[in-house]
């Protein structure tokens, strides 16, 4: 089974390959090569977009299943528990001494039951991705290790090759959508390098999705998978 996240990254893939260069009708061919180059750099960030979303859906899907089955705080990952409080703690340590009531009745009533033994409440999605500011290789492996998968990369291939091939490939899709967002004209992507990017950001989500799905239902510690 796919998660509900995988299942929209899917359906909205076909979306790229409908940026097609329009027919010239009368054009010349310096013309032709700047709609070629403008789809082309439209392509990579709509599949970025896409790529983007799917992560952040996921970890949601994934934090409203334990949500839902009332998980207890010893069974998450200590990461997990620390990234969650970090925030309200280091705004609370920011606050001066007299104004700290109110940030200390917050901190209390979302995470206390985090360090608390046998107790379960509410996890918030938004607390475990506020820190990503792009689904570079490197934060993913950093996310996917706050639940307790080691190294994505290495868990869902069984190659060193096929490894460096997604890693590459979900770098290079994320920096040339960085360089087009940023006013970058030089930057561009071929037909053959979008049909790259799609394919290792789909073999990544593809693979993931059943890793993150293990390792929740592990941490679940539920008779059903998330998916």
């Amino acid at each position: 089974m796919a998660s509900a996240a995988l299942t929209a990254f899917l359906s909205a893939l076909p979306e790229i390959s409908h940026l097609r260069v329009p027919a010239i009708e009368g054009g010349t061919l310096g013309s032709s090569m700047n709609r070629v180059r403008a789809v082309g750099r439209a392509q990579t960030v709509l599949l970025s977009s896409h790529f983007e979303r799917y992560i952040y859906q996921a970890n949601e899907e994934a934090v409203t299943y334990l949500n839902t089955k009332q998980v207890v705080a010893g069974n998450l990952p200590a990461e997990v528990k620390l990234l969650h409080s970090k925030d309200p703690i280091d705004l609370l340590g920011s606050t001066a001494w007299e104004r700290r009531e109110e940030h200390l009745r917050s901190l209390v009533s979302s995470d206390m039951w985090l360090w608390a033994q046998g107790s379960t409440g509410q996890l918030d999605h938004s607390r475990l991705l506020g820190w990503m500011t792009a689904p570079k290789p490197k934060n993913l492996v950093r996310y996917y290790k706050y639940w307790s998968i080691n190294d994505i990369f290495s868990a869902i291939t069984r190659t060193q090759q096929t490894r460096n091939r997604l890693w590459l490939g979900v770098q290079e899709l994320v920096d040339k959508r960085n360089s087009i967002a940023h006013g970058d004209y030089s930057a561009q992507a071929t037909l053959v390098d979008v049909r790259r990017f799609e394919r290792s950001v789909r073999d990544f989500c593809e693979r993931a999705d059943r890793q993150l799905g293990k390792s929740i239902f592990r941490i679940a510690g539920a008779s059903n998978p998330p998916w």
